[in-house]
């Protein structure tokens, strides 16, 4: 990729966003393009964080009812209309937000704006369907338990957000949802899938005009909400770890990570950046010591570990950034050559670096809106955060503009002698305890 884009060009490469709110207060956006494909998209806040410990998991649940049919269409009309349509019906549930999503033809268009308002307004709460919905997360419950890296990252949250609704999982307890009925679940809809919480985001081949028409006649008898504040919860942090060592497993799962901003912060264009300095290595790429990255060349050398990546979880108000890895016996090592990268990117960075991690992001994020899928999500997610939509164009300017000496700054406050976060899953014996791990977030320098 060349170091300085053309604007003009790159310019090409997206369409202008337009932006309506329909008279019941849900936000409709939308980027036109000369695909032949559709996505739509309904973002609502809705999650983990919006949930207590008794009703936690409910939003999951409501995931898994969405596409089981309405009150006005059975299951089998429903997949019957979903399969002559042509479409595909998708749904997604995070810690802050909700994603349920159709792609198909333009054609189809006004059928999948159908379907998503159904779920909103026709959703099927039978008690049967409830009860097998019921079984059904049972062996998902199974089957999440025995993924070591999910099990990691939940243990990440509980640690680093104890006690604040950030703490519980996506799924939930299982003692809760084999107790949910319709009054929970209606309950929940009453509160959390209202207008002013949710987004309809369209990209593809259909104007804006269009979907407004669709949605206007779909979505209308969603009455506007009274109450408009949203309640995030608190969001404490607390450096702290979680270990559960269980030496029958093959390797280790690890994430070492800090408190980092939100979305909304200027401060997580620099970060994210910063994530992308050693980004991510695996075993098979082989390599040697030909990485650019301190700590791929570290691992690959030295066999510290089978993978790392860096990660940067971000929510609205705060996040999470760090190192995820998956070793055997150098846990330790593994860890220190982190920590010492981390105090590298926090004193001594260099331009080179920066400028390689720098067109390593901007192909990341070129990669996040290509196709109308990646579009849509994007669109929604931006909106959902920001109440905007920022192009290409627009990121890589101000990833331009970060600067050798601004990346050391914002790394030095968020990095630099802050108390971490760690989780481990699987034979952690080599894994340093936590009070050696926080030694290793600051040097003694004269």
């Amino acid at each position: 990729m060349a170091k300085n884009l053309d604007k003009s060009r790159l310019r090409k490469f997206y369409s202008p966003v337009h932006i309506t709110n329909l008279s019941n207060g849900l936000r409709v956006v939308t980027e036109e393009s000369s695909s032949p494909l559709v996505c739509t998209s309904l973002f609502t806040k809705a999650g983990s964080r919006f949930e207590n410990e008794n009703n936690n998991g409910i939003a999951y649940f409501v995931e898994h009812l969405a596409y089981q049919g309405f009150t006005s269409m059975s299951n089998y009309a429903l997949q019957d209309a979903i399969r002559n349509g042509g479409s595909k019906m998708s749904a997604f549930t995070s810690r802050d937000h909700q994603v349920f999503s159709a792609v198909g033809l333009k054609e189809s268009i006004k059928l999948n704006i159908s379907l998503l308002a159904q779920i909103i307004c026709q959703i099927d709460l039978s008690e049967c369907m409830i009860e097998s919905q019921k079984q059904q997360l049972c062996f998902e419950a199974i089957e999440n338990d025995n993924n070591s890296r999910l099990v990691l990252f939940d243990y990440l949250h509980q640690t680093a957000f104890q006690e604040t609704p950030l703490a519980q999982t996506v799924m939930g307890l299982s003692r809760n949802f084999c107790r949910f009925d319709i009054r929970d679940i209606c309950s929940y809809f009453y509160h959390n899938y209202r207008p002013h919480r949710m987004t309809l985001a369209t990209s593809g081949g259909v104007s804006h005009g269009a979907v407004v028409e669709y949605a206007e006649n779909y979505f209308n008898v969603i009455k506007e909400s009274d109450t408009k504040v949203i309640n995030f919860g608190p969001k404490r942090y607390t450096g702290s770890s979680i270990v559960y060592r269980n030496d029958a497993l093959p390797v280790a799962h690890v994430a070492i990570a800090v408190e980092a901003p939100g979305y909304n912060s200027p401060e997580y264009l620099p970060l994210l950046l910063a994530s992308c300095l050693n980004d991510s290595w695996e075993r098979t790429q082989g390599g040697g010591d030909r990485h650019g990255s301190f700590l791929a060349r570290a691992a690959s050398t030295s066999s510290l570990c089978e993978k790392f990546e860096s990660f940067y979880i971000a929510y609205h108000d705060v996040g999470l950034w760090g190192v995820y890895f998956v070793g055997t016996n150098d846990l330790d090592d593994m860890v220190y050559n982190i920590q010492k990268d981390w105090m590298n990117t926090c004193t001594s960075v260099q331009k080179t670096d920066v400028d390689r991690a720098s067109q390593l992001l901007k192909f990341k994020l070129a990669k996040n809106v290509e196709g109308v899928v990646k579009s849509s999500y994007d669109i929604g997610l931006q909106m959902m955060y920001t109440s905007s939509r920022r192009n290409l164009c627009q990121i890589y300017q101000d990833l331009s503009s970060i600067t050798v000496e601004r990346l050391r700054d914002v790394a030095f406050k968020y990095l630099y002698d802050k108390c971490p976060v760690v989780a481990a899953v699987g034979p952690t014996e080599t894994l340093p305890d936590y009070n050696g791990i926080r030694s290793g977030m600051y040097w003694l320098r004269l």
